[in-house]
This record gives C-alpha cells, structure tokens and sequence, in this order.
C-alpha cells in the first residue's frame, strides 16, 4: 500500500506542478495581449 501511495502522491504533485505552470503561462499571455491591446498594437 505504501508504494501505491508515495506514487499516487507523487503522481498527484506533478499534475498540480504542470497544471499551476500552464495557469502561469496563461494568466501571462493574457496580460500581455492586454499591456498591448492598451498601446494598440492588437
């Protein structure tokens, strides 16, 4: 049961590791394209 459970938490550290990294990646784009919708290059 130990294994099954350090991997399962293991498992379940990465999804959330790689799912607050692609929320990052998009709460960045999105100000971006909003810094340059307000100069108007968008």
């Amino acid at each position: 049961m130990e294994k099954q459970l350090t991997f399962g938490t293991r498992l379940l550290n990465g999804f959330l590791s790689v799912m607050v990294f692609v929320l990052i990646l998009i709460l960045g784009a999105v100000l971006v394209t909003l810094v340059l919708a307000l100069f108007g290059v968008v």
